[in-house]
């Protein structure tokens, strides 16, 4: 009776010199050779091992190819096969690129930036542009079409990752967190470096906000993981920082820094240990145009409901600003349903009136 074995798949490359080519692998990788083929005069030889399965076939005339070793080891030379193929050796861990180059006043209008549609129906714009030399991200993301996300178990290298639900809902679930949790309009949860997390359904219309540090980051699948996980532990730090879940109807407010306004926290600056925070403004009253100036790293505020005058320029919902440190700029024209998201890296910092 005959044994069915499994389809496998090979990358492969070309070759000069099998011998030469079997021992360079061998040697370099620490490949194990598995097949020879024919057994006389081969033609071709399999080998495996470091997650590859590896076909030489000097009847394969193809141009060289690239091999790239993810390593956290000490980092090695390019080198090349005898038959011209590249071996290159690179970081496991992307590098964190946070860097805030070229900081201004950057003003962004609902009106004035253009949607670009992306997989799946989505309508994306960027409400820091410039991305302050690559320092972070902020995305304004719509879904017209809502329903369940065919989404898989994944998770961040950011340094800092929130998602602010503007309107609608949106259904995820995360690790160790419980049963899934759905996001209203005018809550948020941060996501932790390396939390896994799967978006499960979402509602008609729906508007996130989602702001991450660096700009460029990785997201890796786990295929393993099956969410909700069946463990909870809302104390459990990942990267130092803990998952923060802000329901807004919950919102307890106190007076703001800044005349005219008051706040409610979110939590994000002691759940990710001062790296970041966010928190909800409000109208609180009557109040004089004034300037001021603050010593936040990254001072970013969104719109939405009501209207705001910032320097000359009147913003309603659905505009962005971010305002740059020591800098001053004038604050006037509050309305009484004026309601802003507030995030500042750091956590905490000065504010001069």
């Amino acid at each position: 009776m005959a044994i069915k074995q499994e389809d496998q798949v090979f990358s492969v490359l070309p070759c000069r010199d099998l011998q030469a080519d079997i021992a360079f692998y061998s040697r370099e990788l620490n490949l194990q050779l598995d097949r020879l083929y024919p057994s006389e005069k081969p033609h071709s030889a399999e080998l495996s091992g470091r997650g590859l399965s590896l076909l030489l076939d000097t009847r394969h005339q193809g141009a060289p190819g690239l091999l790239i070793i993810k390593t956290e080891e000490a980092l090695r030379q390019p080198l090349q096969s005898p038959s011209g193929t590249e071996l290159r050796w690179e970081r496991t861990a992307e590098p964190h690129v946070q860097s805030f180059a070229n900081h201004r006043v950057e003003i962004c209008t609902l009106r004035g930036t253009p949607w670009v549609t992306g997989r799946a129906g989505t309508h994306t714009r960027d409400l820091i542009p410039s991305r302050l030399g690559g320092g972070i991200m902020v995305s304004h993301i719509r879904i017209p079409n809502g329903g369940p996300v065919r989404d898989r178990v994944h998770y961040h290298t950011t340094e800092f990752q929130l998602l602010f639900c503007v309107q609608g809902w949106i259904q995820l679930v995360y690790e160790d967190q419980g049963p899934p949790i759905t996001l209203q309009a005018g809550d948020c949860v941060t996501q932790p470096p390396h939390i896994r997390h799967r978006v499960m359904e979402t509602s008609n219309g729906l508007e996130v906000i989602e702001v991450g540090t660096p700009a460029e980051h990785v997201t890796a699948i786990d295929n393993d993981m099956q969410l909700p996980n069946g463990r909870v532990d809302s104390h459990r730090l990942f990267h130092g920082q803990r998952f923060c879940h802000y329901v807004h109807k919950d919102a307890r407010w106190q007076p703001h820094r800044l005349p005219g306004l008051a706040a409610s926290e979110t939590g994000v600056a002691e759940a990710t240990a001062g790296i970041a925070g966010a928190r909800m403004l409000k109208s609180s009253g009557a109040s004089p145009a004034y300037r001021t100036s603050h010593g936040a790293q990254v001072l970013f505020s969104y719109v939405v409901a009501g209207s705001v005058r910032v320097n000359r320029q009147l913003l309603v919902a659905g505009d962005a600003f971010t305002l740059p440190p020591g800098e001053e700029y004038s604050l006037g024209d509050i309305s009484a349903d004026l309601s802003l998201l507030e995030l500042s890296l750091p956590g905490r910092f000065e504010t001069h009136l």
